[in-house]
């Protein structure tokens, strides 16, 4: 079992708290929070959504990466990516940009934001929760973000007979 401690803490959704692999900084931790089942169900439906994206396309370079559960102190956990800058500090997402830094250059966000959702949709990646939580931008150290998808379970939660809005 993988010990999370407070220190290791990243980040808080709606339904799941992030924490940096105690053993490796190039992986976070994706942990339930409280009870409810459609907490539960969160990390099994990224990594649906993780699977059928890989099994879509061979170069996913603009997404967090999903390598499995472990069992955690704080619950079964699923492990993906943590997205550094090149300082080796966790990027930060879209929101804490905007909302957190006094020199954001909102224009040049923007048209990040702009170019990675075209991106997305002229190689039919199909990603259904982007909102400014859900995408981190790596800084680099020439001043420029690259942003990547670190939400990947939207595509799944539709409950239609025809899954049209997974593609639509």
């Amino acid at each position: 079992m993988i010990v999370l401690e407070e220190d290791n803490f990243i980040n808080c959704g709606t339904l799941r708290a992030s924490y940096q692999h105690p053993e490796n900084p190039a992986l976070l931790i994706k942990v339930p929070v409280g009870a409810k089942k459609e907490r539960e169900q969160a990390n099994l439906k990224e990594m649906k959504g993780y699977h059928a994206l890989m099994r879509e396309h061979t170069d996913l370079f603009c997404i967090s990466h999903c390598y499995g559960f472990v069992s955690t102190n704080r619950g079964r956990g699923l492990v993906c990516d943590c997205i550094r800058d090149d300082a080796g500090t966790v990027s930060k997402t879209l929101w804490d940009v905007i909302v957190t830094q006094d020199d954001c250059d909102v224009d040049y966000i923007m048209t990040v934001a702009r170019e990675f959702c075209h991106m997305l949709l002229s190689k039919r990646i199909y990603i259904f929760d982007i909102n400014l939580k859900n995408i981190v931008v790596k800084l680099h150290h020439d001043g420029t973000y690259e942003p990547f998808a670190i939400d990947l379970k939207g595509r799944f939660d539709n409950k239609e007979l025809l899954p049209l809005s997974s593609y639509i």
